[in-house]
This record gives structure tokens, sequence and C-alpha cells, in this order.
């Protein structure tokens, strides 16, 4: 009885030590957001950073949620998503940092086998067909390439946060 009174104990104490380390580094990593932004948005890298047919992660910060995202270099044309599958909440990369197809026609995710447009977003093949990536707003300025948060309810973003 008395060990799993300390156990449980234990448990909380870790759990509460958690919880205030992952709210620090929230607030740490929107303050900094908010220090390196530009023109309404994060610079998540050079245009030269991102070569045609690749990809880069990165985070953002929109309201209350940090949420995994990335960039897509497609034909020279830079479009923004949040790297979550429409149809469940994982990312498109789950298994190891691959967002194409081997042809690179098209963004795939690992875990479903989905397919989607890279200039679009849009789920062309598999269990999300006809539904499209989140997009975000992607501006390119001075050679970097400028993301921010969507607009409007950002109340979807409750799922996708980490």
């Amino acid at each position: 009885m008395e060990l799993t009174l300390y156990a449980s104990a234990l448990f909380l104490v870790a759990y509460l030590v958690a919880l205030t380390v992952r709210r620090l580094r929230f607030r740490r990593d929107r303050a900094r957001m908010i220090g390196e932004a530009r023109s309404g948005g994060k610079v998540v890298a050079g245009v030269d950073e991102i070569p045609a047919g690749t990809v880069k992660k990165f985070w953002l910060i929109c309201g209350k949620y940090r949420i995994d995202c990335f960039v897509v270099n497609h034909r020279g044309q830079f479009r923004a998503y949040i790297n979550s599958c429409r149809h469940m909440v994982t990312p498109l990369d789950f298994v190891r940092y691959q967002f194409f197809t081997e042809d690179g026609s098209h963004l795939v995710c690992a875990t479903h086998g989905a397919l989607y447009e890279p200039d679009t977003g849009l789920c062309v093949d598999g269990p999300c067909e006809g539904l499209s990536l989140h997009a975000l707003p992607v501006v390119v300025d001075r050679a970097e390439i400028i993301v921010g948060c969507p607009s409007g309810d950002l109340s979807f973003l409750r799922e996708m946060a980490d």
C-alpha cells in the first residue's frame, strides 16, 4: 500500500514537472517567433535552401497551438502546409523525412499512402480523397520564405498541436 502511494506521488510530480517544462518551452518559442516575425509570419528558410522538389519542416505557433508544418518547392513555387494527413492526425512523414512519392509527382502520407497534389494540397488518392491539406500563407520577401498562420477560427489546430 505504501509503495503504491509513493509511486503515485512520484508519477504525479514527474507529470507536473513535464507539464511545467512544456509550458515554459511554449512561452519561449512563442516569444522567439514574435521577435523574429516579419511580414506577418515566420522566416522559415532562404529561397536557395529549398531547391525544386524538396521540403523543409518547421513549426509555427498559431494562437495557443504549436504546430508542425512544412514548406515545399514544387516547380519553383513555394507552398506551405500543416504536417498532418487529412485522413487521420499523423504527420505525412511519420516514418522518415520523406514527403514525395518516388517519382516526385505527389506528396504522400507514409502512414496511409494518401496522395496529395503539391501545388494545391488536394488529396487525389487514398482514404482522404477530395480533402485538402491545411494550407498556410506563404510570402517570398528578400529571398526569404515567410510562412504565416491560417486566418479565422483556429480550433481545428487543437488535434494537430504537439
